[in-house]
């Protein structure tokens, strides 16, 4: 086989694994705001790598082997082609399974910066015992009192006793 021949061969292999490294790479960098769709993706492209490895190794040594062993190392060969296309057959499913998953909601981090303000706190009433009608208590102006009150004994009792 000359170097040419071989080379044409090799070479959509060679580029289809750089490709899927350079995709759980990207995938990997981005698995923190994507969650487990990323985790899924990760490990479609890595059973899709590890079958093009499979039938880069076959590719290169099928000939070598042939010539080594004689023609009984055909029958291993469907054998090596049926394994590397169950990688692949797994991987693709990973990858589907990756782009139809639940995404993870994306973790609010706070921009740092002297332009950031804090988001406002929603209006909180503090707990007021009930009045005898089961109403809250009137405060000393006659409505309920706003802002922080001390903790009130329980049944009304006063704090001196203790």
């Amino acid at each position: 086989m000359s170097f040419l021949n071989m080379l044409t061969n090799l070479l959509p292999a060679l580029v289809t694994a750089l490709l899927l490294v350079v995709g759980i790479v990207l995938i990997g960098m981005n698995r923190r705001h994507v969650g487990r769709a990323a985790t899924l993706g990760m490990s479609g492209c890595g059973l899709l790598l590890i079958g093009t490895l499979i039938n880069l190794v076959l590719s290169i040594l099928t000939q070598t082997l042939i010539e080594s062993y004689g023609s009984s190392m055909l029958a291993a060969l469907p054998f090596a082609y049926l394994v590397s296309s169950l990688f692949h057959l797994a991987g693709i499913g990973l990858l589907i399974w990756a782009v139809v998953a639940r995404r993870t909601a994306p973790r609010q981090e706070r921009p740092q910066g002297p332009g950031w303000q804090q988001p406002p706190q929603p209006y909180h009433q503090p707990y007021q015992q009930p009045g005898p009608q089961g109403g809250p208590q009137p405060g000393p102006q006659g409505g309920p009192q706003g802002g922080w009150q001390p903790p009130q004994p329980p049944y009304g009792g006063d704090q001196s006793g203790y």
